[in-house]
């Protein structure tokens, strides 16, 4: 039971907006509806990946936690969980650079800096005007509760909005 319950908290840790996308990819696969990619389905969809028919077997015995014959919804984000967990640590070290002081927030000054680094400063005839319409740009998508700084719970919310 203990094992059941892990895929069960991986679903629940996941951001809604990867729930949904996973429910779904997991629809896609769960072509009757019944709320479980069993082997034929599972088979189908690796086979159409360009997976070998055994692939199937050894994917539905690793996935299937619960010992059901068939992947569950739960047991489908807990596969899926790490994908966005290694996304949100590429998310985390981005920020990170903007964030040149450390203080968790990246205001102005660092935003103008990172953009003057990646190239602005660097070509010929650069407009600082061009780089302060790109900072204004950004905080007025980010800086949600417009207190100057963007924090990280902003700065992730921006790629959730984009890729959403």
């Amino acid at each position: 039971a203990a094992e059941a319950q892990q895929p069960a908290a991986a679903a629940a840790a996941l951001p809604k907006a990867a729930r949904e996308e996973l429910k779904a990819a997991f629809a896609a696969f769960d072509r009757d509806g019944d709320g479980t990619i069993d082997l034929a389905e599972l088979r189908d969809a690796l086979s159409s990946l360009g997976a070998s028919e055994g692939d199937a077997e050894a994917t539905l015995a690793s996935l299937d936690t619960d010992g059901s014959g068939g992947i569950d919804f739960d047991e489908f984000c807990a596969a899926a969980s790490p994908l966005y967990a290694s996304s949100a640590v590429a998310l985390r070290a981005a920020f990170d650079f903007f964030d040149a002081d450390g203080s968790g927030d990246i205001d102005r000054q660092e935003l103008r800096t990172i953009l003057d680094r990646l190239g602005g400063s660097t070509r010929k005839n650069h407009d600082r005007s061009e780089t302060e319409r790109a900072v204004d740009q950004v905080f007025a998508a980010a800086d949600a509760d417009a207190d100057g700084r963007v924090s990280f719970p902003e700065f992730i919310s921006i790629f959730t909005e984009v890729f959403a």
